[in-house]
């Protein structure tokens, strides 16, 4: 067995980019991982109307935090990662954020009357809390990440959701229902904020104007891409809970979040090439970043593919054992909420394109165009079809927006296809379904080991098939196996 220091040098070796995807995936399994932990027992212990308030409360923290950022965030990650004054441009982000904060929580203060639901599960103070301590975490991850320090930004990822965790599973267990949840939110945000303060290694200087002049038109338009963000990220969420019920929003909620689990190869590949591709951009090695995203591309639909394949075929049983027998009214919205995920894939790295291309006006327009369409389809659908309207919605606008950000990016910058490992990523989708769809005929699945079994070996022929037919994929894996001094099997 490897000793830390020698997993270590082996890492070193396979090159920043890869090495550095490598972590945000990793650190993403296991931020995943230990999340669900908590909503599922949650959801087993306290049921979906306190699971439904927590995720009200995480959305109304979404609004507000991108009110007191107010862009600056993106905008110091952007000019930090272009490599000139880098100490001045974060400087200049604490002073806009600390002026923006002050301001954010005297509005909400004055919105106090207004936030009934909030007020009622005893939850405006903690957003006020979450919203200060957000702020300062903010502050540091930005200087983290935009210094390239994309492991170290993962290690405190995974801590804030390992103590969220644990405070949150020891608040429910001690009877403290949403506003425990809500606290074990702050712990790991303050945590992660001391983690991410070890590796900063910019110092406060003075700035001028000149710096955040330099800073406000990237801050703006990535407030309002960041607001279209918000609005389609929670605008189901808010709409969910003001046509309809607390619980009904959790019967929604927990759902998508088992969900996300397809794209989370995508999103860990979007912040661990952001830096890099802007870089890239900055240099006009647009060969590089084209290279780059391509195999983002693969390597995100290979998980997301039979992901997306496995969940049509298993969801009413995964929602049955993971949340529990209430949340399988929720299974046509799940199979919904799936299909959501792969066009989220697509406009989560084009985006992040546009974004490290410096095109955040372009990400604006196309984030705005279908968060207005998501508003505007929820309204209608919400009150008459329930939490399935507000899926079907997201769909549609998702589709749309994954859409024009693919025609827009595709303008700045042409991506090669590699078509010949998506058709052997369906091809093996395909087999795997067939898989499970004779075994779950054949054997009843009424135990929540014969579904783990069943999950488990569909992932495992799915992964036999694809490595045995694409001499890529194959390779590719193979090589970073090797370098970690995992051996490789001869049989394959």
């Amino acid at each position: 067995m490897m000793g830390p220091g020698k997993i270590v040098d082996q890492l070193l070796a396979i090159g920043t980019v890869r090495r550095q995807a490598l972590l945000s995936i990793g650190a993403n399994i296991g931020i995943t991982a230990v999340g669900y932990l908590s909503t599922i027992y949650v959801a087993h212990t306290a049921g979906a109307e306190t699971l439904g308030a927590y995720f009200l409360f995480l959305a109304y923290y979404g609004l507000a935090v991108l009110c007191v950022d107010g862009g600056m965030g993106g905008a110091a990650v952007k000019k930090i990662s272009e490599g000139r004054e880098e100490d001045a441009f974060f400087s200049a982000q604490i002073a806009a954020r600390a002026v923006f904060l002050v301001a954010g929580v005297v509005v909400l203060l004055l919105l106090t009357p207004y936030m009934m639901d909030l007020n009622r599960e005893g939850l405006f103070p903690w957003l006020v809390i979450a919203l200060t301590c957000g702020t300062l975490g903010g502050i540091i991850s930005a200087g983290v990440y935009g210094g390239g320090s994309v492991g170290a930004l993962q290690v405190s990822d995974f801590s804030n959701t390992l103590t969220r965790v644990i405070v949150q599973v020891l608040a429910i267990y001690a009877g403290f229902a949403a506003a425990g949840l809500a606290g074990g939110f702050v712990a790991g945000i303050l945590v992660s904020a001391i983690i991410n303060l070890h590796f900063l290694r910019f110092r406060l200087v003075r700035f001028n104007w000149r710096h955040l002049a330099a800073m406000v038109p990237y801050a703006w338009w990535g407030f309002l891409s960041g607001a279209t963000g918000v609005v389609a990220g929670y605008a189901d969420t808010v709409l969910v809970g003001f046509f309809l019920t607390s619980e009904d929003v959790g019967f929604y909620r927990a759902p998508l979040q088992l969900a996300v689990l397809a794209i989370f190869v995508a999103t860990s590949l979007s912040t661990a090439l952001f830096p890099r591709i802007s870089g890239w951009s900055e240099e006009g090695n647009l060969t590089a970043a084209a290279g780059a995203l391509s195999r983002a591309f693969t390597y995100s639909l290979l998980l997301a593919i039979p992901f997306v394949a496995g969940g049509l075929l298993l969801g009413e049983r995964l929602l049955y054992f993971v949340y529990g027998s209430a949340f399988t009214v929720a299974a046509p919205s799940f199979y919904l909420l799936l299909l959501v995920q792969v066009a989220t894939l697509f406009f989560t790295l084009d985006g992040m394109a546009l974004s490290a291309l410096n095109r955040p006006r372009i990400l604006f327009w196309t984030g705005a165009v279908s968060s207005l369409l998501l508003v505007a389809i929820e309204i209608v659908l919400i009150p008459r079809f329930g939490i399935e309207g507000a899926a079907a919605a997201l769909l549609l606008a998702y589709i749309v927006r994954a859409g024009l950000t693919r025609a827009m990016r595709s303008r700045f910058l042409t991506i090669p296809v590699e078509w010949n490992a998506i058709r052997n990523i369906v091809v093996s989708t395909a087999g795997m379904s067939i898989f499970v769809l004779f075994f779950s005929r054949v054997v009843p699945l009424d135990h929540v080991l014969l579904v783990a079994g069943l999950v488990l070996a569909g992932a495992l022929f799915y992964l036999f098939v694809l490595l045995r037919i694409d001499t890529g994929i194959r390779d590719e894996v193979k090589e970073i196996s090797l370098r970690l001094g995992i051996p490789w099997p001869g049989w394959m």
